[in-house]
């Protein structure tokens, strides 16, 4: 069995293997307390790693050298003993979105143009289809059954860094047993299904609006609007894997996430001052000469113009 730590930086809560010599935050490396809430949230299901470290390791690396800006310290940071395998938690939801819609559609509608050109001193009579758009108020109703919703249930991996991270294969996920997340820090939900059910409202409402947009008739569309009633009708908890390194740079933590399961890689990398000013010396450099040799080039075309006088 493994130990309850809090993290009183992120208000991450995480399970630590005993075996693991480790009490510092995988999402932010503030030192762990030990938590005093002998509770546990139940865990439905647990997805593996299908990423090994070494792989996860390499992708970093392609990740940061990719990053030109970076300052060249940071793009070398990355190695594999660097990441830490770490099961977030994740709300799922199965969901029935009922909507109601407003919208314009627009037709599409052509007429026929005659107009005249001139071709070889000869004048042409020709035609050509002009095209108009004709709007028409549309309002409806609009049904849909989603699967699989994943709301982050960590406060250290919020959800708009959560949804970058996404998406995961939830068909990998296993019956929980305390055996998978052996060796592994396992993260237990810091963020309450109740939030978590509110923004997946919020997030569903978002998704029916494409879905709305993509169901109603017409060349174009535009003002579309809905009103969408969310019905849960399932919630499970999920532990997904997920690679983390964190890292200090001047003084402030950064963060790299990567999907254990797909190898996309999320997070900010600082930018290098120095590489900023020369970049804008050169620029600058670059542009002053083309000042000076565009007025050369005047110069010279100026006496030759005079010359030829």
């Amino acid at each position: 069995m493994g130990s309850i730590f809090n993290c009183p930086q992120c208000a991450a809560e995480v399970e630590v293997d005993d075996s693991k010599l480790s009490s510092q935050c995988a999402f932010c490396e503030a030192p762990l307390v030990r938590s005093t809430d002998a509770t546990s949230k139940p865990v439905d299901r647990v997805a593996p790693f299908d990423l090994d470290r070494k792989v996860a390791s390499g992708r970093l690396v392609h990740f940061l050298q990719s990053s030109f800006w970076a300052p060249n310290e940071v793009r070398s940071l990355t190695n594999p003993e660097e990441l830490m395998p770490v099961l977030v938690p994740f709300w799922v939801y199965d969901a029935v979105a009922r909507s109601t819609y407003n919208a314009d559609i627009g037709l599409y509608w052509y007429e026929t143009e005659t107009y005249t050109v001139t071709v070889n001193g000869r004048t042409e009579t020709r035609t050509r289809q002009k095209r108009h758009t004709e709007w028409h108020d549309l309002s409806g109703s609009h049904v849909k059954v989603y699967s699989n919703h994943l709301v982050s249930g960590s406060r250290g991996l919020p959800e708009a860094e959560a949804n970058e991270l996404e998406p995961f294969d939830l068909g990998k996920a296993l019956p929980y047993e305390h055996a998978m997340v052996a060796g592994l820090i396992a993260e237990r939900p810091s963020v309450a299904h109740e939030d978590a059910r509110r923004t997946a409202t919020e997030e569903l409402a978002k998704l029916e609006n494409a879905a709305i947009r993509a169901f109603l008739p017409g060349d174009e569309k535009r003002g579309v609007t809905n009103h969408t009633h969310v019905e849960v009708e399932k919630v499970s908890l999920v532990l997904l894997p997920v690679w983390v390194a964190a890292y200090k740079w001047d003084g402030k933590v950064f963060r790299l996430l990567v999907n254990g399961q797909t190898g996309e890689v999320v997070g900010k990398v600082p930018r290098s001052t120095l590489k900023i000013v020369i970049a804008v010396v050169v620029g600058v450099a670059a542009l002053l000469f083309f000042l000076l040799c565009m007025g050369a080039f005047g110069t010279v075309a100026g006496a030759v113009g005079g010359g030829a006088k």
